[in-house]
């Protein structure tokens, strides 16, 4: 049960890491206004991007390693 809980903790924190980033890249593309403090917007977008590959990873191995039906 306590496996359980921090399975599906992690798979959360890790999808919502992802809609995060991709929440921000998409307000970037679409939004023509300049934030000041994101002049650099190619960086911060590229810096997103990381963001969803290490939680997609993460996620992945999680769920390849540890997944539902894998034992303790």
């Amino acid at each position: 049960m306590a496996r359980d809980i921090l399975y599906n903790a992690l798979i959360k924190k890790y999808e919502a890491e992802i809609a995060d980033a991709n929440a921000k890249i998409t307000i970037m593309l679409t939004d023509a206004r300049i934030i000041p403090e994101h002049t650099n917007l190619t960086g911060e977008i590229d810096k997103e991007l990381g963001k969803i590959e290490a939680a997609e990873s993460k996620m992945s191995i999680l769920q390849q390693v540890y997944g539902r039906n894998k034992a303790n």
